[in-house]
This record gives C-alpha cells, sequence and structure tokens, in this order.
C-alpha cells in the first residue's frame, strides 16, 4: 500500500490526476498550497494526493516522470507505507504487496551503500564478531555478527545500478562493496592478533554448491527488496553468511599464516564466484519484474546538472 503526495506547480493538479486513472487508480484528491521560498519568493502549488495499491503506485509514479509534464526542478513526491488503509479498494486489491516502486528500492538501496562512519563501525564491529566467532566456531558469535552486516545490499545496489543504467549509483555500489571488503578483512586481522589459532569454523563449502546458493540468494534478496511483505532482514543475513565468512577467513590468516594444506586459492575463487552470482541474479530479477530507469536517470542528471552549475556560481 502508499500514500504518495505530488507537488506541482499550480494548472497541472488534473493532468496528474489523468495519468493516475490511466495507471488504474480509481481516485485522486487534488488540493491547493502556497510554497515560500528563503529568498522570499511565493509560489502557487497543486498538491495531489493518492491512496493506492502498491503496484498501481509503482506504475502510477514511472508513468508520471516518463511523461511531458514532468520537470525535476519544480515537481517533488512523497511517497509513503502506511501500516493500513480502508479505501474504496477491497483489501484484496489494496495490500497487494508486489513491486514496490522503482523509487522506493532506489533510495533505500543509495542508502545502504552510502559509506558512511556509521556504516564503517558497523561493519568492523560485527565483523569482529562475526571472526571471533569463527575462531572459536561459536555459531551464536557468528550470527550476531552477521545480522548487523550490510553487505547483500551492496550487491543489490550494483545490480540495480546496472538494470537502471545509473552509472554514479553503480560506482557507489562498487565502492561501498570493496569498502566493507576490505572492513571485513581488517577486523579479522585484528581479532587474529588477540586470539591463537586454529580456526574453528571450517563449512566453507564447494565453489560449484557456493555458485547455485548465490543464484538463490540473489534471487530472493531482489525479490525482497521490491516486496512489501516479508523480513527482508533474514534473507540479508543468509546472503551475509555465504559470502563475508571468506573475507574474514583471509584477515585471520593473514595474522596466524597461511598452512600447506589451505584451500585459499578456492576460499578466494569462490568468494569472487558468489559475489558475481548474487550480484547477476539479483539483476536479472530486477529486469524481469520491471525495475525502470528512465525517469530516475533523468531525474539524477538534472539534479546533478544543478548542483555542478551551483558550484561554479
Amino acid at each position: 500500500m502508499r500514500l504518495v503526495t505530488i507537488k506541482a506547480p499550480s494548472g497541472q493538479g488534473k493532468e496528474i490526476a489523468e495519468i493516475a486513472f490511466a495507471a488504474g487508480i480509481a481516485h485522486v484528491s487534488i488540493r491547493q498550497a502556497r510554497k515560500y521560498n528563503s529568498d522570499h519568493r511565493e509560489t502557487d502549488l497543486d498538491v495531489v494526493e493518492v491512496e493506492t495499491a502498491t503496484p498501481k503506485a509503482k506504475r502510477f509514479l514511472e508513468s508520471l516522470m516518463d511523461s511531458a509534464i514532468y520537470d525535476p526542478d519544480t515537481f517533488t513526491f512523497t511517497v509513503r507505507h502506511p501500516e493500513s488503509l480502508f479505501g474504496e479498494e477491497p483489501p484484496k486489491e489494496e495490500t497487494f504487496p508486489i513491486v514496490r516502486p522503482t523509487t522506493d528500492v532506489y533510495e533505500e538501496l543509495w542508502q545502504f551503500t552510502r559509506v558512511t562512519k556509521s556504516l564503517i563501525g558497523r561493519v568492523f564491529l560485527s565483523a569482529v564478531l562475526l571472526a571471533y566467532g569463527m575462531v572459536e566456531d561459536m555459531l551464536p558469535l557468528i550470527i550476531a555478527g552477521l545480522l548487523f552486516l550490510p553487505y547483500h545490499h551492496h550487491m543489490l545496489g550494483i545490480g540495480l545500478g546496472a538494470t537502471l543504467r545509473e552509472w554514479r549509483f553503480l560506482r557507489q555500489g562498487i565502492l561501498a562493496l570493496l569498502v566493507t571488503t576490505i572492513l571485513i578483512v581488517a577486523a579479522g586481522a585484528c581479532v587474529a592478533l588477540f586470539t591463537k589459532p586454529p580456526i574453528g569454523f571450517e563449512e566453507f563449502g564447494t565453489p560449484l554448491s557456493g555458485v547455485v546458493l548465490a543464484f538463490v540468494i540473489g534471487i530472493a534478496a531482489a525479490l525482497g527488496a521490491m516486496d512489501d511483505a516479508g523480513r527482508r532482514e533474514l534473507i540479508g543475513l543468509a546472503a551475509t553468511a555465504h559470502i563475508s565468512v571468506f573475507p574474514a577467513w583471509f584477515g585471520l590468516k593473514l595474522v596466524f599464516g597461511f598452512d600447506m594444506g589451505d584451500k585459499w586459492v578456492e576460499h578466494l575463487l569462490t568468494f569472487g564466484l558468489n559475489v558475481t552470482s548474487l550480484t547477476l541474479a539479483a539483476y536479472v530479477t530486477f529486469i524481469v519484474l520491471g525495475m525502470k530507469g528512465n525517469a530516475i536517470r533523468r531525474f539524477v542528471s538534472r539534479k546533478t546538472g544543478v548542483a555542478k552549475q551551483r558550484q561554479h556560481s
């Protein structure tokens, strides 16, 4: 379910309503408002409010952003997800949970792929728990560390960036993935400085089983990102558990030392295949379920151009 509020220049409310009706939405509300700017300019606005099911909201927003009337400089819209919605449609129609608007998925994954102090702290501390749990072979500690590692979001971000052909977002996802991987390796090395070998955890699987699981998890994770229902954090736990143990193991081994029997080449190959397979599976799933990027690319390009003009001026 979605509540959509659109603010547009005065006089365009009816045109927005027609786009909503074409998307299958039964009714909209239009009211007038006035915007006050810091430079004391005043602008009259049409405020259009829509209450509808998730897939209809997706069709409406993407049709609006692709329409001739949409201007990123004068239009703003807010999308909310209410706990409940009782309107004209029966619950069977209003509560249909898939597919979320592309803008929702884009904004959520952009936040997860932003490299911030909080991300660095969460990843490093979670990886410390993970690495220590691997040394002692303590499953509760391993799970505790995995719960807070946002690893799979970075792969989903890369997959979505490729799907939308939004290259800034794609680069952001790649950067986040590289930074997180380095942090997990560093955390493993730090744990190794205060512990002793051997590493108790040995359940890494084979490259073939890793690829199969990565594809399954990638599809499930992408579906979870586009569905209002379900627990996406649990899918994240599965994705993180499947992949993050490898950089943690390498971090531990950098200090403990590599033995003759260590399968470090196989582990490195499996890690690369797992990351690639999960990202590819998410990419294909995003395409199949209709993630569209034309409007988002136009919006990002326009706003980026405006920001650069402001910097130069």
